[in-house]
């Protein structure tokens, strides 16, 4: 009778793995950000805090974007060399705030990534129409309207691969960051629920649903461009949303983890450097759940 070796019993595998606590889990990667501009939504908490601090840790000069203020403030002193990034506080999902975005021609902005999202828990048919706008605007079309203003300012800038060498030479850590920014990269923050769905969650569903395939058609539109798009898709991650779940839905949600935790903003903003410092990553969609879309 066939028998599965040891190691692979699911018996003998552990119950739990350790969840990463500091940024010393983060990509062994040492590629030099200093000169880039990020402009990132939803910037105030959660995962779009935590890619913008892994940004700004790597050098580059950020503008954070969120509605409250006094978030962002907070956001602001939390970041290395608070002197060279901006803050800005607006509704993404206001086509108004976009068009009346005033950005210095002189500037560019080498990378775009949108987080703003709100969640919710309530099944569809108790939902209200305000709600069901408000989780659509906010995470789907917030999502376009900033990648329309900001692609379109990318498409007018020169690409960096375009650029002469620097002292490093071809091949270098610093020629290999123009190579991967080109004319700019575009990340965006969807859900694994945009693709599973999951109960109580339609409207959030819908929108990041959408995100994906907004992503997919917009990275065939703009590659040939030399603008990359790619989205990333997490599970159930540790952020004050999943901390608003109510015990029985997190207990339910844990359990459908294989890896029996949820993953870290960390985490997200590691994979969110991956995909924009692999000059080959275009019209990724790339799974962080912890194994739940296996379950």
């Amino acid at each position: 009778m066939f028998r599965l070796p040891q190691a692979l019993r699911p018996w003998s595998a552990p119950r739990y793995l350790p969840s990463p606590t500091t940024h010393r889990y983060l990509s062994t990667s040492t590629s030099d950000l200093s000169g880039l501009h990020a402009i990132v939504t939803g910037a105030s908490r959660g995962i779009g805090l935590s890619i913008a601090q892994l940004l700004a840790s790597r050098g580059a000069s950020l503008t954070l974007i969120s509605r409250s203020a006094a978030s962002l403030d907070s956001a602001h002193s939390s970041l290395p060399n608070p002197s060279q990034h901006h803050v800005l506080a607006g509704d993404v999902s206001s086509r108004s705030f976009w068009n009346e975005l005033k950005l210095d021609k002189n500037e560019r902005v080498d990378l775009l990534v949108n987080s703003a999202g709100i969640s919710h828990q309530s099944l569809y048919l108790r939902t209200s129409e305000d709600l069901i706008e408000n989780v659509v605007q906010t995470n789907l079309m917030g999502t376009m309207w900033a990648c329309k203003s900001v692609g379109r300012k990318m498409l007018r800038q020169r690409s960096l691969a375009e650029d002469g060498k620097d002292g490093d030479g071809a091949g270098g850590e610093k020629d290999k960051v123009r190579r991967a920014i080109g004319r700019g990269v575009i990340v965006n923050v969807a859900s694994l629920l945009g693709v599973h769905g999951g109960l109580g969650s339609a409207a959030y569903a819908a929108s990041k649903a959408g995100v994906v395939g907004f992503t997919r058609a917009l990275a065939a539109e703009l590659g040939p461009s030399g603008i990359r798009v790619n989205t990333v898709l997490p599970g159930y991650v540790s952020t004050d949303m999943t901390d608003a779940m109510n015990p029985e839905a997190r207990e339910q949600a844990l359990a459908r983890v294989p890896l029996k935790r949820f993953g870290t903003a960390e985490e997200v903003s590691d994979a969110a450097l991956f995909l924009i410092m692999n000059a080959y990553a275009h019209n990724c969609v790339l799974n962080l759940d912890g194994g739940s879309s296996a379950t």
